[in-house]
C-alpha cells in the first residue's frame, strides 16, 4: 500500500542538493532587516516529508522566515508541491507576491533530495543570506593600508595540528515501494439473502503505481438462516480505486469492484428439504479509509453500495405443491468490511 514517510535530509546533506536549488536562486528578494510573516500551502505525495518537517527545514537555513496563518494581512503566499513520476520526484515551489506570481520546478530520484532543495529555495527568498553571502548592494571598504610595524623576534613554528578526522555520511537509501499487499477480515452486506449476511474474506492487492490501486478478493459466507430459509455463498471480485486524500498516517480512497460467485439457498421446515442455487453478480462502489501502522501493518474499512445486476428470485416447492419465496433480490443494497493486512515484496 502507501509508502511510508521519507524525512528531509540533515544540514549536512544540503551540498547533495545544492545543484537542485540552484534553479529556484532566482525567486529570492533583497536582504531584510526583520524577519518575514508568509503563507505556506504545502502538499506532497505519499512517502514525502510533512508539512511540519518541511518547515522545520527551512528553520535549519534562516531565522527569518514566520510561517503565518491568513488573517487577512499582505502576506506572500508561498505554494510547495511534491508529486511522484515514474522516473522520481518532481517539485514545485510558486510564490504569490501579492498578484506577482512566480513558479520553478525542480525533479530528482528521491523526495528527501527534492524537498531539502525546495527548502532551501525558500529559505533563499525569504533571507538571501542563508547561506552565509553577504547582501546584496553592500559598498565595498576602501582598502587600508597597513602601518610598518616594528621586527618581531623569531618564534619557532610549530606543525599545524592535524585536522579532525571527517565522519563521512552514509549515502541515503532509495525509497522502497511495496509491490504487494494482502489482508484477512470480514463484512456484512444485504441484497445477497432477506437478512444482513457476514462473510470471511481475503484480499490481494497492489498501490505500487498509487494513487492508483488494483485488487483481487473472495469472500466465504457460511450458512446463516432466519426462520424461512438458509443461506450459504461463495464469490469473488476484482476492483480498483483511487487515493483522493492523504492525511498521514490516514488515507481515503474511492473503490468500485465487480463481484461474481454463487448462492444457495435452503427452505427451512420442507421434509425433504429443498435447495435453491443461483449465479450472483453485483458492482460495488463506495470508500475505504487505511489506517497505516508502525512497520508492515494496516487497517482498512470499506463502505459500499450494492447493485446486483440480476434480480433473482429463490423459490422452492413445499410438499404440497405449493411455492414458496425464500428471497426476493432488492435493487440496491449495502457492504460493510474491515480488514487487517501487511505490505510485503
Amino acid at each position: 500500500m502507501r509508502q511510508r514517510a521519507g524525512r528531509i535530509g540533515t544540514p549536512e546533506g544540503v551540498t547533495g542538493c545544492a545543484a537542485l536549488a540552484a534553479a529556484l536562486l532566482c525567486l529570492a528578494v533583497p536582504a531584510r532587516a526583520d524577519k518575514e510573516s508568509i503563507l505556506l500551502d504545502f502538499q506532497a505525495a505519499s512517502g514525502c516529508p510533512s508539512r511540519s518537517e518541511f518547515v522545520a527545514r527551512v528553520r535549519t537555513f534562516t531565522t527569518k522566515a514566520e510561517i503565518s496563518t491568513d488573517d487577512g494581512s499582505p502576506h506572500r503566499k508561498f505554494a510547495i508541491r511534491l508529486v511522484r513520476f515514474a522516473g522520481g520526484v518532481r517539485g514545485e515551489l510558486a510564490i504569490d507576491d501579492r498578484g506577482v506570481k512566480t513558479t520553478r520546478s525542480v525533479s530528482g530520484s528521491t523526495c528527501d533530495e527534492v524537498g531539502s532543495a525546495l527548502a532551501l529555495a525558500t529559505a533563499l527568498a525569504v533571507d538571501p543570506e542563508a547561506l552565509g553571502a553577504e547582501p546584496a548592494g553592500t559598498p565595498a571598504e576602501p582598502a587600508k593600508t597597513p602601518k610598518p610595524e616594528p621586527p618581531k623576534p623569531p618564534v619557532a613554528k610549530t606543525p599545524p595540528p592535524a585536522a579532525p578526522a571527517q565522519l563521512k555520511t552514509p549515502p541515503a537509501k532509495p525509497e522502497h515501494r511495496h509491490a504487494l499487499d494482502v489482508s484477512l477480515g470480514a463484512r456484512v452486506g444485504d441484497s445477497l439473502a432477506p437478512f444482513a449476511k457476514f462473510d470471511g474474506t481475503v484480499e490481494l492487492g497492489s498501490t505500487f503505481f498509487a494513487p492508483l490501486d488494483v485488487h483481487l478478493g473472495a469472500a466465504f459466507g457460511p450458512a446463516q438462516h432466519n426462520q424461512q430459509a438458509e443461506f450459504a455463498d461463495v464469490l469473488a471480485w476484482l476492483g480498483t480505486g483511487y487515493r483522493f486524500l492523504e492525511l498521514e498516517p490516514l488515507s481515503v480512497w474511492g473503490q468500485a469492484a465487480f463481484e461474481l460467485g454463487e448462492v444457495a439457498a435452503l427452505g427451512r421446515g420442507i421434509t425433504p428439504s429443498r435447495r435453491v442455487d443461483r449465479l450472483w453478480a453485483a458492482l460495488d462502489v463506495g470508500l475505504s479509509a487505511r489506517i497505516d501502522a508502525p512497520g508492515a501493518l494496516f487497517f482498512q474499512l470499506n463502505a459500499s453500495g450494492r447493485a446486483p445486476l440480476s434480480l433473482q428470485r429463490y423459490v422452492v416447492q413445499e410438499n404440497t405443491g405449493k411455492l414458496r419465496e425464500l428471497h426476493q433480490v432488492q435493487q440496491l443494497g449495502y457492504l460493510m468490511g474491515f480488514s487487517v493486512g501487511m505490505h510485503f515484496l
